[in-house]
């Protein structure tokens, strides 16, 4: 199982994306996928900012329809987890990333990301 952020998912619906290439072989080799639901919220806002409400609707239909990818919640522990994390770093790390880094850890999946500030703080 790959926990995926959502730089991939993005990318993925983006073609002049400098992942795209890599964000598709990712995603078509990937048999399960999880994302939660901040990054699916994160998805949907970015595709809307940077290319068209119709885009931002067809990836979020393609992504909760896709049958590979689950979207999880965390739960009352684990946002426990995330909030605890944000109170004590001394990184500039977002909340959705924290909540990735708090997934990983979990050991619900792998984490990948295209985010290397992320990547560099995998526990």
């Amino acid at each position: 199982m790959l926990i995926l952020d959502s730089c991939v998912l993005i990318a993925y619906f983006r073609r002049e994306d400098q992942h795209f290439e890599e964000s598709k072989k990712i995603i078509n080799e990937t048999s399960k996928i999880i994302l939660n639901d901040y990054i699916l919220g994160e998805i949907y806002t970015v595709l809307i900012l940077r290319e068209s409400l119709q885009i931002a609707q067809e990836a979020l239909t393609w992504i909760v329809s896709n049958p590979k990818i689950e979207v999880q919640r965390l739960n009352e522990e684990e946002l426990k987890e995330v909030v605890f994390f944000l109170q004590k770093t001394k990184t500039k790390l977002s909340f959705v990333d924290v909540s990735l880094l708090v997934m990983h850890k979990n050991e619900k999946g792998k984490l990948f990301s295209f985010d290397k500030d992320l990547m560099k703080n995998l526990v």
